[in-house]
């Protein structure tokens, strides 16, 4: 049960990262749909933000876990955003990358540091981000390491 927020979180930032229209060159229908599933996922996104911001301030204890995934989660979808508008923009910038799904997926391979090949950075603008990308999750994932080390301390 704790987990709903960021469960609805995740569908929504989903939504509005796979509904959001990047081009206008498709039918007003089309781009219609696309918009009123955006507001859709935003308005969601809202609300859950919403509840999550007025449970810490409520002072809930034990939030952290899930403020960190609610924010990983944000910069996933914004960083696979990012590169897929990256390649709209410059398709010399990766290698492989023409789909959104290609660029969720070259962001988590990314971030879980597998990296398997298939899409990669060639332009000096993508390979900057991913180097950005790599350190903030290194970063994160020690900061995450070096929290519940402390919490675990505390509880003995």
């Amino acid at each position: 049960m704790a987990w709903v927020r960021p469960g609805w979180t995740a569908v929504a930032l989903l939504l509005v990262y796979f509904a959001v229209p990047v081009t206008w060159d498709s039918s007003p229908t089309r781009i219609g749909i696309s918009l009123a599933l955006t507001v859709a996922g935003l308005v969601l996104l809202a609300g859950m933000m919403v509840l999550e911001l007025r449970a810490v301030r409520d002072g809930m204890t034990r939030r952290s876990d899930r403020a960190v995934v609610l924010m990983l989660m944000l910069v996933v979808v914004t960083s696979a955003m990012t590169f897929y508008l990256m390649e709209l923009s410059d398709p010399d910038q990766m290698s492989g990358l023409r789909t959104r799904t290609d660029a969720l997926y070259f962001t988590l391979s990314t971030m879980a540091t597998v990296g398997y090949g298939d899409v990669h950075a060639t332009g000096q603008a993508a390979r900057a981000l991913v180097c950005a990308l790599i350190v903030f999750t290194a970063v994160v994932v020690v900061s995450l390491v070096r929290t519940h080390t402390r919490l675990g301390r505390a509880r003995d």
